[in-house]
C-alpha cells in the first residue's frame, strides 16, 4: 500500500504532449516487440536505458520513458541518478505456459535492490480465462497488433467466482492460523475465538444443505467464530418485495425462529451467502443484532461496537452499494465496466502498424460509496481484517498486510488505501513502550481519527457522537483517560483547539447534542492545524457537565484594531449565523497557549468566546495571534465553558 501523500501521486510536469497516433522511442517499443520475448524471458532480461538517455527521449516527448524515469525516481532515489547502467527489464508471468508474450514488466538497476513494475494491458478481447485470471485475453486474434505481445486485458469484476473464494479462505487462514497461532499474523492476534456478540445471525451450513436463517440469543456467553457486516443502509426501496428491514422488540421472537432469506435486503442476503461461501455459521449485521427501537439497547450495544468488530473473524464491506437494497455480489451492468488503465502509449511495430498499450501510472485508490459514511469509518478502523468488494475485485486487507486483490496483484492492479487503519499497538494494554505511549502519539492518532471522520456524511446529525463511540470506548480503555463529548481530558487544552474550514463553516450550533466548546455541536468537517507547545490556560474540573478553567482573558474592545487585522480568525459558524450568535455581544479571547511557527516565532492560540452570563463563555471560534503581547496584563482568573443545553 502507498502511501497517500507519496510522490506516486505527484502530477507530471506540464510538458508538450502527443497524440495517441504519436509512437514511443526505439528502446521502449522493443519492450513489446516479439522478437525482444526471448530477451525479457532470460534470465539477463532485456536492458532499456541509462538515466540520461532516458532524459533525452523525454525531451523528444517518449511518454513512456517519462513514466519509467518517474517510477525509477520513486523508487530508487538518487541511485538512479548515480547510475551509469540501463534499467533491465524481465517478464513475469504467474500462469503457466504464458511466456509467449509480455505480461509484467519488473525493471532492475545491476547491484541495487528495489524494482519498478510495468502492468501493460491491450482493449480487444472479451473472452474470460476464468480458471486462471480476470482478465479479458483472447490472446490478440482481433485487430490490435500487438494482441500477440501482450496478454494482459481489460479486468472484468469478479467477487465470488470458486478461484476468488478460495484465494479469500487461503488468505484468511493465513492470517488466523488457528492450527498453529504462532504462524499466524502477529498483530492480527485480537481476533482469535471468543464470546460472541448479544446477538447473531444464524445462517451456517450443514452438510452441504443451507440451515434457516435465524435470530440467536447469546445470553449464556458462548463462544464463536462470527463474521460482520459493514455496509450503507441508505434508503428502503419502496418496490422491493423483501419487508424485513431491521430488528424491533415486536418481532424478535419472530426472528429466532426464522428468517426466510427472500425477506432481506440484497446486501444482506449476499452477506448471508458469502458467510456461507467462507464456511461460517454466524454473521454480526447491526440492522438485525441491535433492537433498532431500544434506545437503552442501542446505547448499549454502540458501546460494544470496538470489540465486535475488533474480535470478528472478517469484516464483509459492501464497498461498492449505496443502499442495502442495491446488494454487492452483482452489480448494475452500467457500473460494471472492465477495468483499463486511463494512460495509454502508442507502439509503432516491426511491420509498422500502430498499437496501443494502455500501463498505470500509479496504485488504483477505489472509491467507494461506503467510504463517506460516517458510522462505517470505526468499522474500518478496527476491524481486524476486511474483504472489501469493491468495483473490480474482491479486496483484503488486514492489520499486518496492505490492501490489495485476494489473489494477488498479478492482475495488474496494485492498490492504494486513502485512510489510515488504527495501528494495534495503539490497543495494547501492556507495560512496555509501544504506539501510544506518548501524548504525541495520542493526539496525532485522536486528530487523525478526528479528520477523517468528520470528513464523512450522517444520515441523522444526532448521530455525531454515537457513530465514533466505539473508538472512543476501545482507547478509553487503553489510555485509562475519558473522553467527555469527543474531548480527551489528558489534553483537553490541546484539543480545544479545533477550527472549521473557512469553506465548510456551519449553519448552526446544536448545544442540546453538545456544548460549544466540543467539535460535536457543528456540523461538517473539523481539523486541527495548531499544537500548543506551551499551555497557558489550566483545566480545573472537566466532566460532561461543567469544564471550568484558569486562564488569561481579553476583551477584543481593548484590542488595538491594527493587531485585531494581523489575526486569523476561524469562526464555526457562517457569516449569517454568526452575526446572530454575536449581536450585542463583545468577543473575548482566551488564550489556551502558544505555538511555534519557523522555530523563531510564536503564536497564541486563543478561543474566541462571548460571554453568556457572568464568567461563562460559549466558544464561537480559535484564533491565531502574532501579537501574545495582548494578553500580558491580564492575570488569571476562573471561568467556567458554557454547558450543553437540556
Amino acid at each position: 500500500m502507498k502511501n497517500k501523500n507519496s510522490s506516486s501521486n505527484e502530477q507530471p510536469t506540464k510538458r508538450a504532449r502527443r497524440s495517441d497516433e504519436d509512437s514511443q522511442c526505439g528502446a521502449c517499443t522493443r519492450l513489446f516487440s516479439q522478437s525482444s520475448l526471448p530477451k525479457l524471458n532470460s534470465k539477463a532480461g532485456l536492458a532499456h536505458q541509462t538515466r540520461n538517455a532516458c532524459e533525452a527521449s523525454i525531451k523528444n516527448v517518449c511518454d513512456l520513458c517519462s513514466l519509467i524515469c518517474k517510477l525509477a525516481v520513486d523508487e530508487f532515489g538518487s541511485r538512479w541518478g548515480r547510475h551509469h547502467g540501463p534499467i533491465v527489464f524481465r517478464n513475469f508471468n504467474s500462469i503457466k505456459g504464458s511466456r509467449a508474450a509480455v505480461y509484467t514488466l519488473r525493471g532492475t538497476l545491476e547491484n541495487e535492490q528495489g524494482c519498478i513494475t510495468l502492468y501493460p494491458f491491450t482493449e480487444h478481447g472479451m473472452v474470460i480465462f476464468s480458471h486462471h485470471s480476470n482478465l479479458c485475453t483472447d490472446h490478440g486474434i482481433l485487430d490490435d497488433p500487438l494482441g500477440p505481445s501482450i496478454s494482459r486485458r481489460p479486468i472484468v469484476r469478479d467477487v465470488q467466482s470458486p478461484r476468488v473464494i478460495n484465494a479469500a479462505k487461503k488468505l484468511l487462514y493465513e492470517c488466523r492460523s488457528q492450527d498453529k497461532p504462532s504462524e499466524g499474523h502477529e498483530e492480527c492476534r485480537y481476533s482469535r475465538d471468543t464470546v460472541l456478540p448479544t446477538r447473531v445471525l444464524q445462517v451456517g451450513v450443514n452438510e452441504g444443505e443451507a440451515c434457516p436463517i435465524q435470530l440467536h440469543i447469546n445470553d449464556r456467553d458462548r463462544c464463536g467464530s462470527y463474521l460482520a457486516l459493514s455496509y450503507c443502509w441508505g434508503a428502503t426501496d419502496p418496490t422491493a418485495k423483501n419487508n424485513l428491514v431491521q430488528l424491533e422488540k415486536g418481532n424478535q421472537k419472530h426472528l429466532q425462529k426464522e428468517i426466510r432469506m427472500e425477506d432481506l435486503e440484497q446486501t444482506i442476503q449476499d452477506a448471508v451467502y458469502m458467510t456461507r461461501q467462507l464456511g461460517f455459521n454466524y454473521l454480526w449485521v447491526d440492522r438485525f443484532c441491535i433492537l433498532q427501537d431500544d434506545h437503552e439497547d442501542k446505547k448499549r450495544e454502540f458501546s460494544r461496537m470496538a470489540i465486535t468488530y475488533k474480535n470478528a473473524v472478517v469484516t464483509l464491506v459492501a464497498g461498492t452499494a449505496k443502499a442495502a437494497s442495491e446488494g454487492f455480489l452483482n452489480i448494475k451492468p452500467s457500473n460494471n465496466e472492465p477495468f483499463l488503465p486511463s494512460r495509454k502509449f502508442s507502439i509503432t511495430m516491426e511491420d509498422n502498424r500502430k498499437g496501443i498499450v494502455y500501463i498505470p501510472e500509479k496504485p488504483y485508490q477505489p472509491v467507494h460509496p461506503i467510504d463517506t459514511r460516517g458510522w462505517t469509518l470505526q468499522e474500518f478502523m478496527l476491524s481486524s481484517r476486511m474483504l472489501i468488494f469493491s468495483d473490480h475485485q474482491l479486496l483484503w486487507q488486514c492489520k499486518q498486510t496492505d490492501l490489495q486483490s485476494v489473489t494477488g496483484d498479478d492482475d495488474g492492479l496494485e492498490y492504494q488505501q486513502g485512510l489510515e487503519s488504527l495501528p494495534w499497538a495503539a490497543f495494547e494494554d501492556t507495560a512496555g513502550p509501544s504506539f501510544g505511549a506518548h501524548d504525541a502519539d495520542k493526539l496525532y492518532l485522536w486528530k487523525t481519527i478526528l479528520r477523517q471522520y468528520t470528513e464523512r456524511d450522517l444520515t441523522n446529525p444526532g448521530d455525531r457522537l454515537p457513530a465514533i463511540t466505539g473508538i472512543i470506548a476501545e482507547l478509553q480503555n487503553v489510555w485509562k483517560d475519558t473522553a467527555i463529548y469527543g474531548h480527551w481530558v489528558e489534553w483537553f487544552i490541546q484539543l480545544l483547539a479545533w477550527q472549521k474550514p473557512e469553506e465548510d463553516r456551519a449553519k448552526e450550533r446544536y448545544l442540546s447534542r453538545a456544548p460549544s466548546w466540543s467539535w460535536v455541536s457543528v456540523n461538517g468537517k473539523i481539523h486541527y492545524d495548531e499544537t500548543i507547545e506551551n499551555e497557558d490556560a489550566k483545566m480545573e474540573i472537566v466532566t460532561a457537565a461543567k469544564a471550568t478553567m484558569s486562564c488569561r482573558i481579553v476583551s477584543g474592545d481593548t484590542i488595538d484594531k491594527h493587531v485585531r487585522r494581523t489575526m486569523d480568525q476561524y469562526f464555526d459558524l457562517d457569516d449569517g449565523a454568526q452575526r446572530l450568535e454575536t449581536k450585542g455581544k463583545v468577543c473575548h479571547y482566551i488564550l489556551l497557549g502558544t505555538a511555534r511557527e519557523f522555530e523563531r516565532f510564536e503564536n497564541a492560540i486563543a478561543l474566541i468566546a462571548i460571554e453568556i452570563k457572568h464568567r461563562v463563555y460559549r466558544r464561537i471560534g480559535l484564533a491565531v495571534v502574532a501579537d501574545t503581547s495582548i494578553w500580558e496584563g491580564a492575570k488569571h482568573r476562573r471561568i467556567e465553558l458554557e454547558p450543553k443545553q437540556k
